[in-house]
């Protein structure tokens, strides 16, 4: 009796086992997927836009009869259109060279997967090279928690495929400008991704900055949004402004004074790094023969705004990778905190940078902690993909790349079908776990050395800007004044209609004087025109006919003034004034910075005195 109680209690632990929803799509006259290898560019076109011809495919859509969600926790997220006019596609690089292949659907009519906002077009990726389908998925909860815009949703799988099971499958938003995913001016923002893969199409629109230098370390750029432009001359504008950033970046001297930190947003960049390189993404600075070329790496300019980082893509090599034992994880936690390639090591140059990335390291280290504590994030993915593991991987088993064939104890093709990967005994639940435990113990020792790295960094935080804005410089603007600071017991409305910005560069020259005379009168600041109004924290900055009134000033406040070449024009003291007056003689475009004791942080913003 004791043996058929236990195999009557271990038959419900098993049939327990959560059910992922079931995704379902069938093509039109069950019409298999194919792609076909490209290599549209010759070895000269290689090499100007600094890219490569490697595992590089053209994906066509083939249509859909039906594309059906069932089993979805909520009733109302299950779905099923058969509109004929849907279609799906293979996608991915080197993802789609393996026998577990990533799909793209696209509807005809935008929609709702799980909840979220309508889209037409959505991914759903096979998770090829990780065997705890937790990778992508961490990645993307860290981005949302951090606030990396663009952070793709996504939600796990059972996908079928004309009435074949293909897998656990996670679908997910693309990187893509629209509402809903990343919101952005479609028109006069832009979107980039900088992949040293070459086109696969001859629409693709990419090109090579001219720095860093040499030119095996120049960002090879896809121009992702604005799409179908009419001429090749319209994206110049995109060109122009990563141009403009990484000439200033390498070719300007005074970096990091020169006037960069106008051009991005360093918040945004601090943000994207410690995420790439905490989870130590093959991808990110890829390490495959240790070049550290980019791959998925997003970056982004609204209208008006600065360059931002993001949003992320591309977290399935996370972890551990290591070039000699690809794709195996958790090989390492030990991958340094600065960047391969040149582009991101230039902004460890800059202490601004630095300082963010450490105090962004400070304040998000707890969430990052609570991702990987008992029945946190990770352990919710585990949870959720239990009752469909060993299926999945008894599918991928007889996969005709797995030696031998069928597997039983070992294969050579691990979770996917490449020469080299990891052996693979994944058949039944408790290797699964087994897995999943390797990553959580992953996890910790990587936090606890990237906290290590950043400790001996001696990093001064105290040296960050705070930006209050993110809008972009415009044009420089003539940039000599007086040096004259006054104070004043006038008031005025605090209000903002500003032209924001912040993180200029600092002084590479000074003049400077403060005094607590009283030489803007209470009328002289109320009669006079206001050509334009912004704040500073809960400073009002009004720009006048003749100057700047600064108004609400904390005590012995320390006040700069640069334009926006980086040139420090004047500074001075609050003392115990809360108003005062900075007059200037030439119109233009001015940066005021406001620090309040050593170890206060720094705030700015930019006003237009026209």
């Amino acid at each position: 009796m004791k043996k058929i109680t236990l195999a009557a209690i271990a038959c419900i632990c098993t049939l327990s086992l959560a059910a992922l929803p079931e995704l379902k799509v069938s093509t039109k006259n069950n019409a298999t997927i194919t792609s076909s290898a490209a290599n549209m560019y010759s070895q000269a076109q290689q090499t100007a836009n600094n890219c490569q011809n490697h595992l590089i495919f053209v994906h066509k859509y083939v249509p859909a009869t039906t594309i059906t969600l069932s089993g979805a926790a909520k009733p109302e997220y299950n779905f099923s259109v058969s509109s004929g006019k849907d279609s799906i596609r293979g996608r991915g690089n080197s993802t789609w060279a393996g026998d577990k292949k990533p799909y793209r659907i696209r509807f005809d009519t935008a929609q709702s997967v799980f909840g979220s906002k309508k889209h037409k077009s959505w991914a759903l990726l096979a998770n090829w090279y990780d065997q705890t389908f937790a990778l992508n998925a961490v990645g993307f909860e860290l981005g949302k928690r951090i606030g990396i815009p663009g952070t793709p949703n996504q939600y796990l799988v059972d996908f079928y495929l004309n009435d074949k099971y293909m897998g656990i499958y996670q679908i997910t938003d693309i990187v893509h400008v629209n509402k809903g995913r990343l919101e952005i001016d479609e028109k006069e923002g832009w979107l980039a991704e900088f992949d040293y893969h070459c086109p696969s199409t001859a629409d693709e629109v990419d090109f090579a900055t001219d720095y860093p230098t040499p030119a095996a370390s120049k960002l090879h750029t896809f121009i992702k949004s604005p799409e179908d432009l009419p001429k090749a001359s319209d994206y110049d504008f995109v060109k122009r402004d990563l141009n403009n950033l990484t000439g200033t970046m390498f070719n300007k001297t005074g970096f990091p004074e020169n006037g960069y930190r106008d051009l991005v947003d360093l918040e945004s960049v601090a943000k994207y790094l410690m995420l790439e390189q905490f989870l130590d993404n093959f991808d990110f600075n890829n390490k495959s023969n240790n070049s550290g070329f980019p791959a998925s790496n997003f970056f982004h300019k609204d209208k008006g705004g600065k360059i931002k980082a993001g949003p992320i893509w591309d977290l399935d090599l996370i972890a551990g990778v290591e070039y000699n034992s690809f794709p195996k994880h958790f090989t390492t936690s030990r991958t340094p905190v600065m960047p391969r390639h040149a582009f991101y090591k230039k902004f460890f140059d800059d202490p601004v940078f630095l300082a963010k990335l450490k105090k962004n390291w400070d304040k998000y280290k707890p969430e990052i902690q609570s991702m990987n504590k008992q029945g946190g994030f990770i352990d919710s993915i585990a949870t959720a993909v239990e009752g469909s593991v060993v299926k999945n991987f008894a599918l991928l088993n007889t996969a005709s790349s797995c030696k031998p064939t069928p597997c039983t104890t070992t294969c050579t093709c691990g979770a996917g079908g490449f020469s080299g990967m990891p052996p693979i005994v994944l058949g039944s639940l408790q290797a699964y776990k087994d897995e999943v435990a390797k990553l959580k113990t992953w996890w910790n020792d990587r936090i606890k050395f990237f906290d290590d790295e950043l400790t001996k960094m001696n990093i001064d935080t105290s040296k960050d800007i705070i930006d209050p804005s993110s809008s972009s410089s415009k044009p420089a603007a003539s940039s000599s004044s007086s040096n004259i600071i006054s104070s004043s017991s006038s008031s005025s409305t605090n209000s903002s209609n500003s032209n924001n910005s912040s993180s200029s560069s600092n002084p590479s020259s000074s003049s400077s004087s403060s005094s607590s005379s009283s030489r803007a009168s209470s009328s002289s600041t109320t009669t006079t025109p206001i050509l334009s109004q912004t704040t500073i924290g809960d400073i009002s900055v009004r720009a006048i006919g003749n100057g700047i009134i600064l108004e609400n000033l904390p005590i012995n406040a320390k006040i700069e003034v640069y334009n926006l070449q980086g040139k420090r024009i004047l500074s001075g003291n609050s003392e115990n004034s809360k108003i005062l007056k900075i007059l200037v003689q030439t119109k233009g475009v001015y940066i005021i910075r406001v620090k309040q004791g050593n170890s206060a942080p720094t705030y700015q913003n930019r006003i237009n005195l026209y």
